[in-house]
């Protein structure tokens, strides 16, 4: 599947996602065949889920203001925490870079 089309079915699956309505009333409304919607669906989850993820390197070092800190370095970029963020959040910004 190409990108550009891969992109285009994300966006419409989480627009269902979204919307909170069942995949099958979501379709009647955009007029997409829902056995089409259901298998792209599983299709582009069974994909993701055979793709290996990439870690971000992540250093946890002393700081002389306060006992624990944290840096993580992506790329140029560097975000450093004087207290430790939330594992939820911290987890969303990890995917959302990769």
């Amino acid at each position: 599947m190409k990108e550009q089309t891969k992109r285009k079915w994300l966006t419409i699956i989480q627009r269902q996602q979204k919307s909170g309505l069942i995949a099958a009333q979501f379709c009647r409304n955009e007029n997409i065949g829902e056995n089409y919607f259901s298998y792209i669906k599983k299709r582009l989850l069974k994909e993701c889920e055979s793709n290996t993820q990439e870690f971000a390197k992540v250093n946890i070092t002393e700081a002389p203001m306060c006992k624990e800190s944290m840096a993580c370095i992506y790329k140029n970029s560097t975000l450093k925490f004087k207290i430790l963020p939330d594992p939820k959040w911290l987890s969303q910004l990890l995917s959302s870079l990769s």
